[in-house]
Protein backbone atom coordinates (compact mmCIF):
# COMPACT_ATOMS: atom_id res chain seq x y z
CA UNK A 1 0.00 0.00 0.00
CA UNK A 2 0.96 3.06 -0.43
CA UNK A 3 2.14 5.99 1.91
CA UNK A 4 2.11 9.43 1.73
CA UNK A 5 5.24 10.91 2.13
CA UNK A 6 5.22 13.54 4.95
CA UNK A 7 6.98 16.99 4.17
CA UNK A 8 6.83 18.06 7.63
CA UNK A 9 7.67 16.38 11.12
CA UNK A 10 10.31 13.92 9.21
CA UNK A 11 12.90 13.49 11.59
CA UNK A 12 15.54 11.17 13.24
CA UNK A 13 15.06 10.98 16.90
CA UNK A 14 18.44 11.48 18.36
CA UNK A 15 18.14 13.24 21.51
CA UNK A 16 17.58 10.00 24.25
CA UNK A 17 20.95 8.63 21.97
CA UNK A 18 24.54 9.15 23.18
CA UNK A 19 27.57 8.18 20.49
CA UNK A 20 30.62 7.16 22.59
CA UNK A 21 34.16 8.46 21.90
CA UNK A 22 35.73 5.55 23.95
CA UNK A 23 37.80 3.07 21.78
CA UNK A 24 39.59 -0.15 22.11
CA UNK A 25 43.42 0.34 22.16
CA UNK A 26 44.73 -0.82 18.60
CA UNK A 27 48.16 -1.71 17.59
CA UNK A 28 50.67 0.93 16.61
CA UNK A 29 52.27 -0.38 13.85
CA UNK A 30 51.11 -1.81 10.31
CA UNK A 31 47.96 -4.02 11.28
CA UNK A 32 46.86 -7.09 11.02
CA UNK A 33 43.62 -8.16 9.91
CA UNK A 34 41.03 -6.47 11.89
CA UNK A 35 39.29 -9.50 13.24
CA UNK A 36 38.91 -7.88 16.92
CA UNK A 37 38.45 -4.62 16.45
CA UNK A 38 34.99 -3.93 13.87
CA UNK A 39 32.29 -4.35 16.68
CA UNK A 40 29.24 -5.34 14.97
CA UNK A 41 27.16 -4.14 18.09
CA UNK A 42 28.39 -0.62 17.45
CA UNK A 43 27.57 -0.53 13.94
CA UNK A 44 23.88 -2.24 14.72
CA UNK A 45 23.21 0.86 17.29
CA UNK A 46 23.92 3.20 14.21
CA UNK A 47 21.13 1.29 12.25
CA UNK A 48 18.73 1.79 15.45
CA UNK A 49 18.48 5.64 15.07
CA UNK A 50 18.82 6.14 11.81
CA UNK A 51 16.14 3.58 10.87
CA UNK A 52 13.96 4.49 13.95
CA UNK A 53 10.61 5.85 12.08
CA UNK A 54 8.92 5.48 8.53
CA UNK A 55 10.25 8.14 6.40
CA UNK A 56 13.27 8.02 7.99
CA UNK A 57 16.18 9.79 5.83
CA UNK A 58 14.12 10.59 2.30
CA UNK A 59 16.86 13.03 0.47
CA UNK A 60 16.11 16.61 1.06
CA UNK A 61 13.86 16.06 3.95
CA UNK A 62 14.67 16.88 7.56
CA UNK A 63 15.41 13.12 8.23
CA UNK A 64 18.16 13.39 5.62
CA UNK A 65 19.64 16.39 7.07
CA UNK A 66 19.59 15.63 11.01
CA UNK A 67 21.71 11.77 9.93
CA UNK A 68 24.01 14.13 7.72
CA UNK A 69 24.36 16.26 11.24
CA UNK A 70 25.68 13.23 13.20
CA UNK A 71 27.88 11.59 10.40
CA UNK A 72 29.64 15.16 10.76
CA UNK A 73 30.05 15.07 14.25
CA UNK A 74 30.97 11.00 14.12
CA UNK A 75 33.98 12.29 11.81
CA UNK A 76 34.81 15.29 13.80
CA UNK A 77 35.40 12.63 16.39
CA UNK A 78 37.69 10.51 14.49
CA UNK A 79 40.27 13.13 13.85
CA UNK A 80 38.98 13.36 10.18
CA UNK A 81 39.44 16.87 8.00
CA UNK A 82 35.39 16.97 6.98
CA UNK A 83 33.93 18.87 4.23
CA UNK A 84 29.70 19.44 3.74
CA UNK A 85 29.65 18.98 -0.10
CA UNK A 86 25.95 20.52 -0.71
CA UNK A 87 24.40 19.48 -4.51
CA UNK A 88 21.06 21.14 -5.84
CA UNK A 89 18.39 18.64 -6.74
CA UNK A 90 15.22 18.27 -8.09
CA UNK A 91 12.99 16.92 -5.26
CA UNK A 92 10.23 14.44 -6.31
CA UNK A 93 7.63 13.58 -3.89
CA UNK A 94 5.14 10.61 -4.98
CA UNK A 95 1.44 10.63 -3.21
CA UNK A 96 0.38 7.87 -4.87
CA UNK A 97 -0.78 6.86 -8.25
CA UNK A 98 -4.23 4.65 -9.56
CA UNK A 99 -4.96 3.12 -12.59
CA UNK A 100 -8.89 2.65 -13.65
CA UNK A 101 -9.96 0.14 -16.05
CA UNK A 102 -13.51 1.28 -17.31
CA UNK A 103 -13.89 -0.94 -20.59
CA UNK A 104 -14.37 -4.23 -21.36
CA UNK A 105 -14.21 -4.43 -17.29
CA UNK A 106 -14.17 -2.94 -14.00
CA UNK A 107 -10.75 -3.16 -12.55
CA UNK A 108 -8.46 -1.52 -10.32
CA UNK A 109 -4.81 -2.55 -11.37
CA UNK A 110 -2.05 -1.67 -9.26
CA UNK A 111 0.32 0.97 -10.54
CA UNK A 112 2.57 4.15 -9.08
CA UNK A 113 4.35 6.77 -11.26
CA UNK A 114 7.67 6.74 -12.38
CA UNK A 115 9.99 9.38 -10.58
CA UNK A 116 9.85 12.58 -12.25
CA UNK A 117 6.05 11.64 -13.92
CA UNK A 118 4.16 15.00 -13.87
CA UNK A 119 1.16 14.89 -11.94
CA UNK A 120 -2.61 14.36 -13.50
CA UNK A 121 -5.60 16.91 -13.33
CA UNK A 122 -7.24 16.06 -10.40
CA UNK A 123 -10.07 14.31 -12.37
CA UNK A 124 -7.55 11.93 -14.10
CA UNK A 125 -6.90 11.41 -17.72
CA UNK A 126 -9.65 8.88 -19.37
CA UNK A 127 -8.94 8.01 -22.66
CA UNK A 128 -8.80 4.63 -24.36
CA UNK A 129 -5.58 2.80 -24.45
CA UNK A 130 -3.05 1.85 -27.55
CA UNK A 131 -0.46 -0.79 -27.71
CA UNK A 132 2.60 0.76 -28.30
CA UNK A 133 4.64 -2.10 -28.68
CA UNK A 134 8.40 -0.54 -27.21
CA UNK A 135 7.86 3.04 -27.53
CA UNK A 136 9.83 3.54 -30.35
CA UNK A 137 9.77 6.30 -33.08
CA UNK A 138 9.31 3.69 -35.29
CA UNK A 139 6.46 2.06 -33.10
CA UNK A 140 4.21 5.30 -33.57
CA UNK A 141 4.56 5.44 -36.95
CA UNK A 142 0.90 5.37 -38.26
CA UNK A 143 -0.29 4.68 -34.97
CA UNK A 144 -3.31 7.09 -33.73
CA UNK A 145 -2.32 7.76 -30.13
CA UNK A 146 -3.71 11.49 -30.24
CA UNK A 147 -5.25 12.35 -26.77
CA UNK A 148 -4.80 8.62 -25.53
CA UNK A 149 -2.93 6.46 -23.34
CA UNK A 150 1.01 4.49 -25.05
CA UNK A 151 0.39 1.45 -23.37
CA UNK A 152 4.35 0.58 -23.79
CA UNK A 153 6.37 -2.80 -22.90
CA UNK A 154 10.04 -1.88 -20.86
CA UNK A 155 13.41 -2.66 -22.66
CA UNK A 156 15.68 -1.39 -25.09
CA UNK A 157 14.76 2.77 -24.66
CA UNK A 158 14.96 4.11 -21.22
CA UNK A 159 11.76 5.10 -19.73
CA UNK A 160 12.11 8.72 -20.75
CA UNK A 161 12.52 8.41 -24.34
CA UNK A 162 9.71 6.12 -24.63
CA UNK A 163 7.53 8.88 -22.61
CA UNK A 164 8.56 11.62 -24.75
CA UNK A 165 7.93 9.36 -27.83
CA UNK A 166 4.25 9.17 -26.94
CA UNK A 167 3.87 12.41 -25.82
CA UNK A 168 5.57 14.08 -29.63
CA UNK A 169 3.04 11.26 -31.11
CA UNK A 170 0.15 13.52 -29.13
CA UNK A 171 -0.43 11.07 -26.20
CA UNK A 172 -1.84 12.07 -23.10
CA UNK A 173 -0.70 9.79 -21.15
CA UNK A 174 2.18 6.69 -20.75
CA UNK A 175 1.64 3.13 -18.94
CA UNK A 176 4.79 1.10 -18.71
CA UNK A 177 4.78 -2.37 -18.14
CA UNK A 178 7.46 -4.59 -16.96
CA UNK A 179 9.19 -6.69 -18.49
CA UNK A 180 10.18 -9.17 -15.67
CA UNK A 181 8.12 -9.90 -11.97
CA UNK A 182 7.16 -7.24 -9.81
CA UNK A 183 6.57 -3.78 -10.39
CA UNK A 184 8.21 -0.94 -12.25
CA UNK A 185 10.06 1.27 -9.97
CA UNK A 186 11.91 3.66 -12.37
CA UNK A 187 12.58 6.84 -12.94
CA UNK A 188 12.53 9.01 -15.92
CA UNK A 189 15.54 11.20 -14.50
CA UNK A 190 13.92 14.46 -15.73
CA UNK A 191 10.33 15.79 -15.91
CA UNK A 192 8.60 14.26 -18.82
CA UNK A 193 5.94 15.82 -21.10
CA UNK A 194 3.22 13.48 -20.20
CA UNK A 195 2.23 11.43 -16.95
CA UNK A 196 3.91 8.22 -16.61
CA UNK A 197 3.16 4.95 -14.50
CA UNK A 198 4.36 1.80 -14.03
CA UNK A 199 2.66 -1.43 -13.74
CA UNK A 200 3.48 -5.09 -13.75
CA UNK A 201 3.99 -7.55 -16.24
CA UNK A 202 1.21 -9.94 -15.58
CA UNK A 203 -0.95 -6.63 -15.61
CA UNK A 204 0.20 -5.10 -18.79
CA UNK A 205 0.44 -8.07 -20.85
CA UNK A 206 -3.70 -9.13 -19.79
CA UNK A 207 -4.32 -5.30 -21.29
CA UNK A 208 -1.82 -5.69 -24.48
CA UNK A 209 -3.99 -9.01 -24.98
CA UNK A 210 -7.31 -7.31 -24.98
CA UNK A 211 -5.97 -4.73 -27.25
CA UNK A 212 -4.75 -7.70 -29.65
CA UNK A 213 -8.18 -9.23 -29.76
CA UNK A 214 -9.65 -5.69 -31.39
CA UNK A 215 -11.12 -5.21 -27.92
CA UNK A 216 -11.58 -1.47 -26.90
CA UNK A 217 -9.69 -0.79 -23.68
CA UNK A 218 -10.87 2.42 -22.06
CA UNK A 219 -8.43 3.99 -18.82
CA UNK A 220 -8.31 6.53 -16.41
CA UNK A 221 -4.65 7.69 -14.29
CA UNK A 222 -4.39 9.48 -11.83
CA UNK A 223 -0.72 10.96 -10.87
CA UNK A 224 -0.47 12.74 -7.56
CA UNK A 225 3.01 14.18 -7.61
CA UNK A 226 5.19 17.05 -6.93
CA UNK A 227 8.90 18.95 -7.57
CA UNK A 228 10.85 20.96 -6.31
CA UNK A 229 14.23 22.12 -6.30
CA UNK A 230 15.42 21.37 -2.72
CA UNK A 231 19.66 20.36 -1.94
CA UNK A 232 21.13 17.18 -0.48
CA UNK A 233 24.73 16.69 0.87
CA UNK A 234 27.97 14.53 0.59
CA UNK A 235 29.76 14.60 4.08
CA UNK A 236 33.61 13.89 3.27
CA UNK A 237 36.17 12.87 5.66
CA UNK A 238 39.54 12.38 5.46
CA UNK A 239 42.19 10.54 7.23
CA UNK A 240 45.49 11.93 6.12
CA UNK A 241 48.21 10.21 4.82
CA UNK A 242 51.52 10.13 7.25
CA UNK A 243 53.99 11.90 4.90
CA UNK A 244 52.83 14.97 2.02
CA UNK A 245 48.70 14.60 1.86
CA UNK A 246 48.25 17.07 0.05
CA UNK A 247 50.63 14.78 -3.45
CA UNK A 248 49.78 11.36 -1.71
CA UNK A 249 47.35 9.07 -3.83
CA UNK A 250 43.68 8.32 -2.03
CA UNK A 251 41.21 5.22 -1.00
CA UNK A 252 37.58 6.58 -1.21
CA UNK A 253 35.20 4.31 0.96
CA UNK A 254 31.51 5.37 0.38
CA UNK A 255 27.93 4.38 1.13
CA UNK A 256 24.84 6.68 0.56
CA UNK A 257 22.80 7.56 4.17
CA UNK A 258 19.85 8.59 2.05
CA UNK A 259 16.49 6.24 1.97
CA UNK A 260 12.92 5.73 0.10
CA UNK A 261 9.86 6.15 2.06
CA UNK A 262 10.57 3.70 4.33
CA UNK A 263 12.25 2.81 7.60
CA UNK A 264 15.76 2.07 5.72
CA UNK A 265 17.45 -0.01 7.61
CA UNK A 266 19.34 -2.14 5.38
CA UNK A 267 18.80 0.18 2.35
CA UNK A 268 21.71 2.01 3.31
CA UNK A 269 21.35 2.21 7.02
CA UNK A 270 23.26 -0.81 7.08
CA UNK A 271 26.02 0.57 4.86
CA UNK A 272 26.26 4.50 6.63
CA UNK A 273 27.04 2.95 9.60
CA UNK A 274 29.47 0.25 8.62
CA UNK A 275 31.07 3.18 7.29
CA UNK A 276 31.14 4.83 10.28
CA UNK A 277 32.35 1.62 12.19
CA UNK A 278 35.45 1.19 9.47
CA UNK A 279 36.08 4.77 10.22
CA UNK A 280 36.24 4.91 13.96
CA UNK A 281 38.75 1.55 13.13
CA UNK A 282 41.28 2.85 10.58
CA UNK A 283 41.60 6.24 12.42
CA UNK A 284 42.82 4.14 15.22
CA UNK A 285 45.61 3.05 13.11
CA UNK A 286 49.00 4.21 11.94
CA UNK A 287 48.74 6.25 9.08
CA UNK A 288 49.37 5.00 5.64
CA UNK A 289 52.60 7.01 4.77
CA UNK A 290 51.52 7.87 1.38
CA UNK A 291 47.81 7.11 0.80
CA UNK A 292 44.97 9.08 1.99
CA UNK A 293 41.72 7.45 3.38
CA UNK A 294 38.22 9.66 2.51
CA UNK A 295 35.12 8.89 3.65
CA UNK A 296 32.18 9.91 1.71
CA UNK A 297 28.22 9.36 2.98
CA UNK A 298 26.78 10.24 -0.11
CA UNK A 299 23.18 12.04 -0.68
CA UNK A 300 20.50 11.59 -2.39
CA UNK A 301 21.48 7.95 -4.43
CA UNK A 302 17.72 7.00 -4.59
CA UNK A 303 17.27 9.99 -6.90
CA UNK A 304 19.86 8.67 -9.29
CA UNK A 305 23.03 8.22 -7.54
CA UNK A 306 23.03 11.76 -7.19
CA UNK A 307 25.58 12.57 -4.45
CA UNK A 308 28.46 10.26 -5.94
CA UNK A 309 27.62 11.96 -9.54
CA UNK A 310 28.29 15.32 -8.61
CA UNK A 311 31.10 14.15 -6.07
CA UNK A 312 33.08 12.86 -9.21
CA UNK A 313 31.68 15.61 -11.86
CA UNK A 314 33.76 18.26 -9.32
CA UNK A 315 36.94 16.14 -9.19
CA UNK A 316 39.71 18.13 -11.22
CA UNK A 317 41.48 15.73 -13.88
CA UNK A 318 44.31 15.40 -11.69
CA UNK A 319 42.36 14.46 -8.68
CA UNK A 320 40.55 11.82 -10.29
CA UNK A 321 44.06 10.27 -12.15
CA UNK A 322 45.30 10.43 -7.92
CA UNK A 323 42.67 8.07 -6.55
CA UNK A 324 43.58 4.25 -6.33
CA UNK A 325 40.41 2.82 -6.18
CA UNK A 326 37.01 2.91 -4.07
CA UNK A 327 35.09 1.11 -1.94
CA UNK A 328 31.26 1.26 -1.88
CA UNK A 329 28.91 -0.37 1.01
CA UNK A 330 24.61 -0.57 0.45
CA UNK A 331 22.98 -3.37 1.81
CA UNK A 332 25.34 -5.17 3.99
CA UNK A 333 23.03 -6.30 6.96
CA UNK A 334 20.91 -8.86 5.19
CA UNK A 335 21.31 -11.94 3.32
CA UNK A 336 23.25 -15.36 3.05
CA UNK A 337 26.42 -14.28 0.95
CA UNK A 338 28.56 -11.39 0.12
CA UNK A 339 28.31 -10.00 -3.47
CA UNK A 340 31.73 -8.41 -4.08
CA UNK A 341 30.44 -6.70 -7.84
CA UNK A 342 31.65 -4.26 -10.23
CA UNK A 343 30.53 -1.90 -12.41
CA UNK A 344 30.26 -3.92 -15.41
CA UNK A 345 30.90 -7.52 -16.86
CA UNK A 346 34.68 -6.80 -18.28
CA UNK A 347 35.56 -4.42 -15.43
CA UNK A 348 39.22 -4.94 -14.65
CA UNK A 349 39.49 -4.07 -11.19
CA UNK A 350 42.05 -4.70 -8.77
CA UNK A 351 40.69 -3.97 -5.59
CA UNK A 352 37.30 -6.42 -6.38
CA UNK A 353 40.11 -9.16 -7.51
CA UNK A 354 41.83 -8.48 -4.05
CA UNK A 355 38.36 -8.73 -2.23
CA UNK A 356 37.66 -12.08 -3.57
CA UNK A 357 40.69 -13.50 -1.91
CA UNK A 358 40.02 -11.83 1.17
CA UNK A 359 36.65 -13.30 0.99
CA UNK A 360 38.39 -16.69 0.57
CA UNK A 361 40.64 -16.39 3.00
CA UNK A 362 37.63 -15.54 5.67
CA UNK A 363 35.54 -18.22 4.54
CA UNK A 364 32.62 -16.22 3.60
CA UNK A 365 30.33 -17.25 1.06
CA UNK A 366 30.25 -14.72 -1.72
CA UNK A 367 28.97 -14.21 -5.28
CA UNK A 368 31.43 -12.20 -7.95
CA UNK A 369 28.87 -10.25 -10.46
CA UNK A 370 28.23 -6.80 -11.75
CA UNK A 371 25.79 -3.68 -11.32
CA UNK A 372 25.49 -0.02 -12.01
CA UNK A 373 23.16 0.38 -9.70
CA UNK A 374 24.98 2.14 -6.75
CA UNK A 375 27.37 4.60 -5.83
CA UNK A 376 30.37 3.04 -7.33
CA UNK A 377 29.34 3.29 -10.61
CA UNK A 378 30.24 7.26 -11.37
CA UNK A 379 33.79 6.14 -9.78
CA UNK A 380 33.71 3.20 -12.37
CA UNK A 381 32.84 5.53 -14.96
CA UNK A 382 35.71 7.90 -14.40
CA UNK A 383 38.27 4.89 -14.85
CA UNK A 384 38.23 4.61 -11.23
CA UNK A 385 38.52 0.72 -10.20
CA UNK A 386 35.78 0.06 -7.61
CA UNK A 387 34.53 -2.66 -5.72
CA UNK A 388 30.78 -2.67 -4.09
CA UNK A 389 30.18 -5.09 -0.97
CA UNK A 390 26.29 -5.73 -1.07
CA UNK A 391 24.87 -8.93 0.47
CA UNK A 392 22.26 -10.89 -1.42
CA UNK A 393 19.03 -11.13 -1.13
CA UNK A 394 16.90 -8.81 0.44
CA UNK A 395 13.49 -9.62 0.10
CA UNK A 396 12.19 -6.35 2.25
CA UNK A 397 13.86 -3.66 0.77
CA UNK A 398 12.31 -0.57 -0.88
CA UNK A 399 9.12 -1.83 1.47
CA UNK A 400 8.05 -0.71 5.05
CA UNK A 401 9.22 -3.77 6.27
CA UNK A 402 12.85 -3.06 5.43
CA UNK A 403 13.31 -2.81 9.50
CA UNK A 404 15.98 -2.81 12.31
CA UNK A 405 14.37 -6.48 13.19
CA UNK A 406 15.80 -8.16 9.12
CA UNK A 407 19.25 -6.61 10.01
CA UNK A 408 21.77 -9.70 10.71
CA UNK A 409 24.65 -8.83 13.06
CA UNK A 410 26.89 -11.60 11.40
CA UNK A 411 26.65 -9.79 8.04
CA UNK A 412 27.46 -6.58 9.68
CA UNK A 413 30.48 -8.17 11.31
CA UNK A 414 31.81 -9.33 7.78
CA UNK A 415 31.12 -6.27 5.75
CA UNK A 416 33.02 -4.42 8.15
CA UNK A 417 36.20 -6.58 8.64
CA UNK A 418 36.62 -7.26 4.77
CA UNK A 419 36.24 -3.42 4.07
CA UNK A 420 38.94 -3.01 6.73
CA UNK A 421 40.82 -5.35 5.28
CA UNK A 422 41.15 -4.69 1.82
CA UNK A 423 41.71 -0.77 2.59
CA UNK A 424 44.43 -1.41 4.57
CA UNK A 425 46.08 -3.90 2.49
CA UNK A 426 45.70 -0.95 -0.24
CA UNK A 427 46.86 1.91 2.06
CA UNK A 428 49.75 0.32 3.76
CA UNK A 429 51.14 -1.90 0.04
CA UNK A 430 54.20 -0.58 -1.53
CA UNK A 431 53.25 -2.03 -4.45
CA UNK A 432 49.18 -2.30 -6.22
CA UNK A 433 48.80 -6.02 -7.39
CA UNK A 434 47.31 -5.82 -11.37
CA UNK A 435 43.56 -7.20 -12.20
CA UNK A 436 43.74 -10.84 -12.74
CA UNK A 437 42.79 -12.27 -16.09
CA UNK A 438 39.00 -13.50 -15.61
CA UNK A 439 38.56 -17.74 -15.60
CA UNK A 440 34.97 -17.38 -15.53
CA UNK A 441 32.11 -15.28 -17.11
CA UNK A 442 30.89 -12.71 -14.50
CA UNK A 443 27.01 -12.58 -14.16
CA UNK A 444 25.00 -9.30 -13.55
CA UNK A 445 22.85 -9.15 -10.14
CA UNK A 446 19.61 -8.28 -11.97
CA UNK A 447 17.47 -8.17 -8.31
CA UNK A 448 19.41 -4.73 -8.64
CA UNK A 449 18.55 -3.49 -11.44
CA UNK A 450 14.69 -2.94 -10.38
CA UNK A 451 16.19 0.24 -7.77
CA UNK A 452 13.91 3.20 -7.85
CA UNK A 453 16.06 5.01 -10.28
CA UNK A 454 16.22 2.43 -12.87
CA UNK A 455 16.36 4.66 -15.95
CA UNK A 456 15.57 1.39 -18.38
Amino acid sequence: MFKKLRLFGIAVILGSLTFSTAFVSLPNKNPKPPLKWIEANKIYKDIVWMSNRDNARVAGTEGERKTADQIIKRFKSYGLEVKEQKFPFLQFINHGGTLTINQPEQKQVTTSPLTYSPRTPEQGITAELVWAKLGKESDFAGLDVKGKIALIQRGELNFYEKTQNAAKAGAAGVIIYNNTTGPVNGTLGQPSDVPALGITQADGEHLAQLLSQGQKVNATIHAKTEMKTTTSQNIIGTLKAKKKPNKATTLVIGAHYDGVDTPAANDNASGTATLLEVARVLSKYKAAKDTNITFIAFGAEENGLLGSKYYVNELKPEEKANIKAMINMDMVGVGDRLGILTGSENSQSFIADLAEEKAKRLQLPYERSFSTRSDHAPFEEAGIPVVFFHYMDDPNYHTDQDTIDKIQKEDLQNAGVIVSDVALEITHSKKLPKPKAKDKKVKEYKKLNDRHFSVK
